[in-house]
């Protein structure tokens, strides 16, 4: 009876998280519990997935269930946007509002929503939905998306207390670090971050310093009094784009003298 009323959420191989969250290594042991712990977003029971990224790693677990990640395109775990690895709060304040999902936070209502989103999701029609809306990334999001190599350095083991004060007897056994603290946190707002909060997009403390340094970037409106610069910043261009399709796009509206495309940054100077 059990087995029946199983969706395919729950008969998942494979959780949904990013990569930094999956560590570097290629072979990576891992565990598996149906219906372990309840959904912190939808108060749902879900399947729990349990890893060490690392050997100088903590352990992490699946934190959301998959039809909440799915329904938001972020992490099971660090709750982050998958495509462009920011909070929910700082890519919904890029998107339009149409592009937004917004999920019930109260209880029956709550449940409804996720009951229709799992039919969906069955059915192919949210993800048909959500690869429209998001085939047009903002300027906002090519500014703040974090590219390159994932941060391995997340999934560090927290520092041993004991450790610090001098009276750790685990020696090699504990799972903590045991290094002195080199760095003190001098925002403290840093520290009350919950998930909730993260994945409804409010009141998230590392989304409000992004977004804040958002606006004290430059922007496509703010033009140079000096009308002898002419140069500009294209963002967001793929590997497929060439120089000379640049080439061929922007010579409609003057003569171009040179063009620079940094690939690994996906961008341009024309």
């Amino acid at each position: 009876e059990r087995e029946g009323r199983m969706t395919e959420e729950d008969k998942a191989e494979m959780p949904i998280v990013c990569e930094t969250c999956l560590g570097p290594n290629p072979y990576l042991r891992m565990t598996r519990a149906e219906f372990d712990k309840e959904c912190k977003i939808c108060t749902m029971p879900f399947t729990v997935f349990r890893w060490r990224p690392g050997a100088d790693s903590r352990y992490k677990k699946t934190e959301i269930c998959q039809t909440c990640a799915r329904a938001k395109n972020v992490c099971q775990t660090c709750v982050l946007d998958l495509d462009f690895q920011v909070p929910v709060q700082v890519r919904d304040a890029a998107l339009s509002e149409e592009q937004k999902l917004v999920m019930p936070q109260s209880g029956v209502n709550q449940q409804y929503f996720v009951q229709n989103l799992k039919k969906e999701i069955e059915s192919g029609e949210f993800d048909a939905k959500r690869k429209a809306a998001m085939s047009r990334p903002s300027e906002l999001l090519n500014q703040l998306q974090r590219t390159g190599a994932p941060a391995y350095a997340r999934n560090k083991a927290k520092i041993c207390s004991f450790f610090v004060k001098g009276c750790c007897t685990r020696g090699a056994e504990c799972p903590f670090r045991h290094e002195l603290p080199q760095e003190i946190h001098k925002d403290p707002s840093l520290a009350k971050q919950n998930i909730k909060d993260r994945y409804h997009g409010v009141n998230d403390p590392v989304a409000a310093k992004m977004l804040a340094r958002a606006k004290k970037m430059p922007s496509l409106k703010d033009f140079p009094q000096d009308t002898s610069i002419c140069t500009f910043y294209v963002g967001g261009v793929p590997e497929t784009v060439s120089q000379q399709d640049l080439l061929d796009h922007f010579y409609a509206h003057g003569e171009v003298r040179s063009i620079r495309k940094l690939d690994q940054k996906k961008c341009a100077f024309v």
